[in-house]
């Protein structure tokens, strides 16, 4: 009798063992009953995920203890199930192909997934990130045209528009200054120049093509690798599936300028997906000196005379863009082609710099890329990536350089070129339950050929890659007079770079989860670097998230810096091969309320510690003092061992620290979107308060969502901006030494009304009220740069959108 007792015992034991844990698996399907291939479904509260196949089927293991299943998928409504079986089959709600974020309920809000934080897929609540999203809803909702629109809208920005040709729209986020510091993504894969040049915000970067935008705060050179410094944007495509059909925009700019972009995309079988698209962008920019006349501004413009003044003062824009991506099976193959033409002499001094129409920037950047899934299955996901791309200034590309009576101007031409192949591994693997990793390798094998030095006529591609500086040889063979410079014939300055990341996700308890890792970058150049990065996520309950993160990052020492060079006869900037990476340290924590199901509070307070800052600085006195030489001087009846003489070089150190605080809100029709930010900070260079930044900025978003018409407000607010030291008018001996550029309150609108689903029409203005404003200029704000920069008035924008 005890041994059959005992033996009943057992049995409930085992039985209860193997209960412990079930698989439950299924179908999901739309409502017209068609399956839906990459589902994620996870079990709630946990880290257990997987994704449904191509004919929709999905097979999960289920801890005993919970009973609950969540679904997600972009464009439907998350389904939370509770598990009443171990085949349970699932049909997905869409959300209204024009639905807002304020649309969507607490769940979904929280159930919002995101790739760029940790290059897996992942709600934002749980990312070791502060993450903006942007959607295709609300770019549509707000009349953004291109990327450098959205950076009006956003907290912890400071943007001025309409600058020199080779930065078009100055960025500095959170106190961190320079467009190189922000690594674009599109689809995971760099946009970025892979040499290290300022990324170009222009009139370069539509947003027709994009379902979503992510924006990350902070250092992430731990996935990354370089120049994920101040942080990330990735801009992810479309699918297809997202067009099934022609999807094109037309519309004029009142500047003179059209735009006009084209987009197919279908799902062309259960295999196969495939999306071409492409726009043009042509007309005339903004003409600022006919508005802007003060002789601190524009004015002498206005005194251009003899040739000079017979010339045409346009400031032309000839853009176009290409993109393509197909998925088949398990491969995926994308690519781009940017091409860029725009005036480059806004933000310059006019008596030194032509502001005519050809004084202008052009440039390309082209990728194509391979993508393989090697291996997957529940736990592994194992995938290749091959990527090829360049970077060229065209030889149109130049300054063109005013004489000093301002009655003619020569052009100086510009050239320069890059390529890469880059290769990365990259493995997701999970482990348990409430363990994950991801790992990867990477090698890039670059070819660089760096900016040349002011060219007499337009560089010749196609033969050897050399730029003859001996005109700038002295008379005991220094080149620019730089004491050990002795090579005047500049050439490819090739290099490779090996990357190996590890970052692990853990969940220590059902509320609380901990990332931490880094990454080993190995360049041929500058040698190694490391930049590990920690995040703890904790959730106590589904309205509030808190994170608490640390990350580090460097801004590589590129050939662009290095060998940087130009003269005028004001000025001469020379190179230097001896730069340093420079480095970021970020602490921050933050948090998000949820209210209710219709508002939500989030705070983020932070600091940023940056060393061995790259920037131009007044070349040192050299040894002896032996002087530097720029012939160009002779030019103004100068001698030529006179003159400024600038370089870049490691310099001191800066530290910005902040605040943000933002309230979403959604009643019915009607939603708001306020973010309040200040941000402070000291460079050492000079104990100066950190330049080009408004310590308060407040952004007010409101908008009305109809069924057919629909209309937004955007108010920007900014304080005085702080200049550099060295602003020929605010800065040290300037005229308003001490003062500030003035702040503003600038107002965007945005209306529309769909007639049906294929056909639509809208209306915006930029700078409602016509207000005059600045913004930061770039660089020194002196010398060649203007002290501020003159931001363009109101411009009218109308557009027809028709679906085929």
């Amino acid at each position: 009798m005890l041994m059959k007792k005992t033996l009943f015992v057992i049995l409930v034991f085992v039985a209860n063992i193997v209960d412990a844990q079930r698989t439950v698996s299924g179908l999901i399907t739309d409502k017209n009953n068609n399956p839906l291939e990459g589902v994620t479904v996870s079990v709630k509260n946990t880290n257990i995920k997987t994704q449904s196949n191509s004919i929709g089927k999905y097979s999960i293991v289920v801890p005993f203890e919970n009973k609950t299943l969540e679904f997600t998928f972009d464009k439907f409504k998350v389904s939370e199930v509770e598990i009443i079986g171990e085949e349970m089959n699932v049909t997905m709600e869409t959300l209204d192909k024009e639905i807002n974020l304020f649309e969507l309920n607490l769940e979904e809000l929280m159930n919002l997934e995101v790739v760029t934080a940790t290059k897996k897929s992942e709600k934002i609540s749980d990312a070791p990130a502060s993450v903006k999203v942007i959607t295709d809803e609300q770019i549509k909702l707000f009349g953004w045209r291109d990327l450098k629109d959205i950076f009006r809208a956003i907290p912890g920005i400071d943007v001025s528009y309409d600058v020199q040709g080779e930065i078009r729209t100055l960025v500095t986020m959170r106190g961190v200054l320079g467009n190189q510091k922000l690594l674009i993504l599109q689809d995971g894969q760099m946009q970025n120049p892979i040499t290290g040049e300022r990324f170009i915000f222009g009139n370069n970067i539509p947003l027709n093509l994009y379902k979503q935008i992510e924006i990350v705060y902070g250092p992430t050179s731990a996935l990354y690798g370089a120049d994920a410094y101040a942080g990330v944007i990735n801009l992810i495509t479309k699918d297809g599936s997202d067009f099934n059909g022609i999807e094109t925009n037309v519309g004029y700019v009142s500047t003179n300028a059209y735009v006009a972009d084209v987009a197919f995309g279908n799902k062309v079988s259960d295999n196969t997906d495939l999306v071409i698209g492409g726009r043009i962008y042509r007309g005339e920019d903004f003409k600022l000196y006919e508005y802007y006349k003060d002789m601190i501004d524009y004015g002498s413009v206005g005194d251009y005379s003899g040739n000079l003044g017979l010339r045409d003062k346009s400031f032309p824009i000839k853009n176009w863009n290409l993109f393509t991506k197909l998925k088949y099976k398990k491969l995926t193959i994308g690519g781009d082609w940017q091409h860029e033409y725009e005036s480059q002499a806004m933000s310059t001094i006019p008596s030194n710099y032509a502001y005519t129409s050809e004084d202008v920037w052009s440039q390309e950047i082209r990728h194509l890329y391979a993508k393989y899934d090697l291996f997957s299955n529940k736990k592994i996901n194992l995938n290749a990536t091959v990527t090829i791309g360049d970077y060229t200034v065209n030889p149109t590309s130049n300054f063109t350089i005013v004489n000093g009576d301002l009655t003619d101007a020569d052009r100086q031409f510009k050239y320069a070129y890059s390529s890469y192949v880059q290769g990365l591994i990259q493995n997701t693997w999970n482990i348990l339950d409430n363990l994950s990793v991801i790992m990867g390798v990477s090698f890039a094998d670059v070819k660089s050929f760096p900016k040349t030095q002011n060219l007499e006529n337009p560089f010749t591609p196609g033969g050897k890659l050399e730029d003859d500086l001996s005109y700038f040889v002295d008379n005991q063979g220094y080149v620019f007079g730089k004491v050990g410079l002795t090579d005047s014939i500049f050439g490819e300055r090739n290099y490779s770079n090996f990357g190996s990341f590890f970052q692990s996700q853990y969940k220590l308890t059902k509320y609380l989860s901990l990332t931490f890792g880094a990454r080993y970058d190995y360049n041929t150049i500058y040698g190694a670097t490391f930049n590990p990065r920690v995040g703890l996520v904790f959730t106590p309950n589904k309205r509030i998230s808190i994170k608490g993160l640390f990350g580090t990052a460097y801004i590589q020492p590129s050939n662009y810096y290095r060998w940087e060079n130009w003269a005028n006869p004001f000025a001469m900037h020379i190179p230097n091969e001896n730069i340093k990476p420079e480095k970021i340290r970020t602490m921050e924590i933050s948090c998000n309320y949820f209210i209710n199901d219709f508002a939500s509070i989030s705070m983020s307070v932070f600091r940023n510690d940056m060393t061995d800052v790259i920037r131009p600085i007044p070349a040192e006195e050299q040894i002896g003092n032996y002087p530097y030489y720029n012939p160009y001087r002779t030019l103004i009846g100068e001698n030529v061992n006179t003159g400024f003489v600038e370089i870049n070089s490691n310099s001191g150190s800066i530290y910005s620290q902040g605040a943000e605080l933002e309230l979403n809100v959604r009643l019915g029709s009607l939603g708001a979107n306020i973010a309040y930010s200040y941000v402070a900070g000291k460079d050492s260079d000079d104990d100066s308060n950190i330049p080009k930044v408004s310590q308060n900025k407040l952004n007010t978003n409101l908008f009305y969502k109809g069924k057919k018409f629909y209309a937004s407000v955007s108010v920007r607010y900014f304080s005085d901006i702080q200049a550099a030291t060295t602003n020929s008018l605010y800065g040290n001996g300037g005229a308003q030494e001490g003062n500030k550029i003035p702040g503003a309150t600038i107002i965007y609108v945005n209306t529309g009304y769909d007639f049906s689903k294929s056909l639509s029409i809208s209306v915006s203005a930029e700078n409602l009220f016509n207000t005059k404003h600045y913004g930061a200029a770039p660089y020194a704000e002196s010398i060649w740069i203007q002290p501020r920069a003159p931001q363009p008035l109101m411009i009218l924008f109308a557009g027809v959108h028709y679906r085929f």
